[in-house]
């Protein structure tokens, strides 16, 4: 039977760290929302991110993985996105906090996907929640700009 290297263990590790931050912060943005539909999108990227991380959790727990705890902040690199300093434009602090969790995100992704899984149901689950992602962050930046259009 063919194992998981730490090098991709790690990698998951992170990916789940960055779904788990993702869920969080998605949270706390969609409280504070007024638009119903924006605040809705946002609730569901916050769900889709906790099924995520379930979801790979799951499936390296019936493989007999147990995900390391590895220092998360290390991960996390110095170019943090700046909420105050984006208030002028509209929206524009919205499209700050999804432009770094979907870079976060996405490189997570891609890292684990340029690994040799020797799952391929792994790398299968692996690429579907990307792309979901990638849609559903493309569908809250449509909504974010929508919501200042002049009709």
């Amino acid at each position: 039977m063919e194992t998981l290297s730490t090098g991709i263990i790690n990698k998951l590790s992170g990916l789940l760290f960055f779904l788990k931050r993702s869920k969080n912060e998605f949270e706390m943005v969609a409280d504070e929302m007024e638009n119903y539909s924006l605040k809705t999108a946002l609730n569901g990227l916050s769900e889709e991110s906790n099924y995520y991380e379930g979801e790979l959790k799951n499936y390296l727990n019936h493989l007999g993985i147990i995900t390391p705890y590895i220092q998360y902040d290390r991960l996390v690199d110095n170019n943090t996105y700046d909420g105050a300093e984006q208030h002028n434009n509209n929206g524009n602090e919205l499209n700050c906090i999804c432009s770094y969790n979907e870079m976060s995100l996405t490189e997570a992704y891609s890292d684990l996907l340029n690994e040799p899984l020797p799952f391929e149901s792994l790398k299968e689950i692996i690429l579907y929640q990307l792309n979901a992602l990638k849609f559903t962050f493309m569908k809250i930046k449509t909504l974010n700009t929508a919501r200042f259009a002049v009709y």
